[in-house]
């Protein structure tokens, strides 16, 4: 016991009395102060006890409420994503009917591909808008509800009030947002056929991919096939600056996707590129089975070469390009694969010629693109008819639903090649 403690004791237990103190009337001698201390101790620990386990049930609570928003806000995200695989099945089964299919192509319309883009996005913003102006939506209308910053208070609670023993569609806690985009409007990397380094600079996969990566480009920024902005993309000089190759990149790609071990560019082992990693790692010599996946291969890693290209290409579909979707960047790399010799001007020309088609229509069928392009510009190679559709069968839906500060995020890849359901194909819950 220190010092300091023993006088503590000292001065508790020390007999009190009229010499001792003034405070006390009657001389006495005791060791009630021992019994203070033991009270005060008790106390104490009762306090420390009581708040370590109010607290830990307001955890506790607080937990439990994140984890029932967490499962709230992933139906949530469930809902938008079945509302649009309900949409994608409808647009597919329209598309089926040969009644309906004859009679929009005698408009020039694909119809097979018309619902879901009419619907790009679903949202429960747009959907209690749509109760809370019963009479109907318009522009104003829009407007007024985004400068306000949202519904108000009464009318978010109109949209969930029930009618007898009806419950309302949006009558839950939260929302959900989803959209829905083709992966056939990008290049499909998984069609790169080459046993050799001459075999891939004629592959037609690898010719895109090229042309994707080479010359002088403009494209908007706000839709595709939009004219030229001052924003003008010199592939060579990012090429350059970097120190890349682009059949270098190319290359890679295709030794991950095929079953030897042998490098195409350059020779050597395929191993060899990954071997001198901190953490190495084997190539796969085998399909890729996902668009992350392609991070992997040397080269693609790099941040600067996926934010250019990554969104350009999917590990999906069987290789054609829907030129009724196709991002600018994806058509330019179409039409200069197929007219190597056109000086860059001339494919933005093309380009913006094709995007005066699509702003009034749609084209109907592979061969309707082909005679449209052939017959403005005749010197445009014919068999570009074996890289482009106009049909869609594998989309991309990514849904949210988000409860309180819980929020749920839902990608799903589905494919209509043989599946009238769409065969899930990737799944991902972040």
């Amino acid at each position: 016991m220190t010092r300091a403690l023993r006088a503590v004791w000292w001065e508790l237990t020390r007999p009190r009395g009229r010499r001792t103190h003034r405070f006390y009337r009657g001389a006495r001698r005791s060791r009630s102060g021992v019994a203070l201390v033991m009270v005060l101790t008790t106390i104490l620990f009762m306090t420390v006890l009581v708040t370590e386990i109010s607290y830990a049930a307001l955890v506790r609570v607080q937990l439990a409420s994140q984890e029932r928003n967490e499962v709230k806000a992933e139906a949530l995200a469930m809902t938008g994503l079945n509302l649009y695989r309900l949409i994608l099945i409808a647009s597919k089964q329209l598309g089926s009917n040969s009644m309906i299919g004859d009679m929009a192509a005698s408009f020039g319309v694909s119809i097979g591909d018309t619902l879901w883009q009419m619907v790009p996005a679903i949202n429960t913003g747009l959907l209690r808008m749509l109760l809370v102006f019963d009479d109907g939506l318009d522009e104003d209308d829009v407007a007024d509800v985004e400068q306000a910053g949202g519904l108000s208070e009464e009318q978010l609670a109109e949209t969930r009030e029930s009618k007898g023993s009806e419950r309302n569609f949006l009558d839950f806690d939260g929302d959900f947002f989803a959209e829905v985009h083709d992966e056939d409007r990008k290049i499909a990397i998984t069609g790169i056929k080459a046993t050799s380094y001459a075999d891939l600079m004629t592959d037609p996969v690898a010719l895109k991919l090229y042309s994707l990566m080479s010359g002088v480009r403009t494209c908007g920024n706000t839709k595709p096939f939009a004219t030229p902005t001052n924003e003008i993309d010199d592939q060579d000089q990012f090429f350059y600056e970097q120190n890349l190759d682009r059949w270098e990149l190319i290359a890679n790609l295709a030794d991950w996707n095929d079953s030897d071990s042998d490098r195409l560019y350059q020779g050597g082992a395929e191993e060899s590129l990954y071997q001198r990693l901190q953490d190495p790692y084997m190539p796969k010599n085998a399909p890729f089975d996902t668009l992350q996946e392609v991070r992997l291969v040397d080269g693609w890693h790099r941040d600067d070469v996926w934010e250019r290209y990554g969104d350009k290409i999917t590990v999906y579909g069987g290789g054609k390009v829907n030129v009724n979707t196709a991002q600018c960047e994806v058509m330019w790399a179409l039409v200069k694969a197929y007219y190597p010799s056109a000086p860059d001007p001339q494919i933005e020309e093309i380009i913006r010629y094709i995007e005066e088609y699509r702003a009034m229509s749609t084209f109907a069928s592979d061969k309707a693109f082909v005679n449209y392009l052939t017959q403005a510009y005749p010197t445009v190679d014919a068999n570009i008819k074996n890289s482009v559709s106009t049909q869609s069968t594998i989309f991309r839906v990514l849904s949210t639903g988000q409860v309180g500060e819980a929020a749920v995020k839902v990608e799903v890849v589905l494919d209509f090649t043989s599946s009238d359901l769409g065969k899930v194909v990737y799944w991902r819950v972040e």
